[in-house]
């Protein structure tokens, strides 16, 4: 198989300069120009301006691809509590209720100012355990305090600008694991905010969050929940 001249090679460099560093990554590994032109297109549109860099994922938002719809990350969007690509990561789901309350799993007085929060799904990973999160903004960005204690979230809930939450169960990835799963792209990032964090329309969070990152991800949110059925 022959490469592709080196004329037609720079008659796509126009295109691709402001991607360059991607565009020059494809030129390395593939021969055909319209190949390369395809592949910097495609990875343009899966990193919007306003995705979240890998580095500052922490306590920023996952937004699932609809290739994961088989399995508990079904249109799901979490929120990384922490996330170290040389450690491992944590986060919570934020839009797969139980539909339950803290007072339908726990009937303790500890608990009686919460009792009537939500509970959620928040992952895989100890799904039998009942555990707090409280969010907070501030002019870096969201923060959040996990875990705590009966008594903590039952202070932070009374207090202004402090939102708590009810998960049963967390997401985990172990040391790179989710790096690999962002370089297969297998997940969208995105910002978090206090009006996604606090949002009751669990049901529509994860298409209108891909519709915040740019029209190609509105595209993505319409994708129905069986792609092979008409």
């Amino acid at each position: 198989m022959n490469a592709a001249p080196t004329g037609q090679l720079q008659s796509f460099t126009p295109i691709c300069r402001q991607f360059k560093p991607i565009a020059e990554k494809n030129l390395r590994n593939h021969t055909f120009p319209h190949t390369i032109l395809a592949l910097t297109c495609t990875q343009i549109m899966l990193t919007p301006k306003n995705a979240v860099p890998e580095e500052k994922l922490t306590n920023n938002l996952l937004v699932s691809d609809p290739a994961l719809r088989d399995g508990c990350f079904d249109k799901s969007v979490v929120f990384m509590i922490e996330h170290h690509q040389d450690e491992g990561s944590l986060g919570v789901i934020l839009n797969h209720p139980t539909g339950k309350t803290v007072k339908d799993l726990i009937s303790s007085d500890a608990f009686s100012k919460l009792a009537n929060l939500p509970v959620y799904h928040g992952g895989p990973v100890a799904s039998d355990q009942l555990h707090f999160i409280c969010f907070s903004a501030h002019k870096s960005g969201i923060r959040c305090q996990y875990p705590l204690s009966a008594e903590m979230a039952t202070n932070a809930i009374s207090k202004s600008g402090k939102l708590v939450r009810a998960f049963v169960g967390h997401s985990s990835w172990a040391e790179g694991q989710l790096h690999e799963e962002l370089e297969k792209h297998a997940w969208f990032t995105a910002f978090s905010s206090m009006l996604t964090l606090s949002s009751s329309d669990d049901e529509n969070l994860w298409a209108a969050t891909l519709r915040e990152l740019s029209p190609f991800h509105h595209i993505i949110s319409l994708t129905p929940d069986n792609p092979f059925l008409n």
